[in-house]
């Protein structure tokens, strides 16, 4: 059974509607996430599949997620993730859950379940690499939103 293995919770100082539009984008990845080289989407809506190609990293080269959730209401994102990099982590899943605070900020939720790898140290070390990638998600969202500097 999957465990919560990373957590990673941030303020992005924009409305709940404007970071909801940018992380149920599937497929469209490229546009946004650090790391990512391409980007594509079989299908469209809970069941559909896209393929995420990374630059050269230790843990997440090639992934398939598949949708298993789109909440508009909820604000909840959840998708199964196929990584043939960490087998041994059994079924994987990802979550993006927002919260609006103001009207003009989002609580913004990333976290991932998967099965403890048998070697601590590896696990430590894929938990360290996918928190700080979730970081560098957000990150990313808040400079998008923040609008062109000029």
């Amino acid at each position: 059974m999957p465990q919560v293995i990373t957590d990673v919770t941030r303020v992005i100082n924009s409305p709940i509607g404007q970071v909801w539009g940018i992380v149920t984008s599937f497929g469209a990845e490229c546009l946004w996430f650090p790391g990512v080289i391409s980007s594509s989407l079989d299908g469209y809506g809970p069941g559909s599949v896209r393929t995420i190609h990374f630059e050269k990293n230790p843990w997440v080269n090639m992934v398939r997620e598949q949708m298993v959730v789109c909440d508009p209401i909820k604000h909840l994102l959840r998708f199964r993730v196929h990584n043939d990099d960490v087998l041994d982590a059994g079924e994987i899943y990802s979550n993006m859950v927002l919260e609006d605070i103001d009207g003009k900020s989002t609580k913004f939720r990333w976290f991932g379940e998967a099965e403890p790898l048998p070697d601590e140290a590896q696990h430590s070390s894929m938990k360290e690499y996918v928190e700080e990638m979730y970081n560098r998600c957000a990150d990313a969202i808040i400079k998008k939103l923040a609008g062109p500097s000029y």
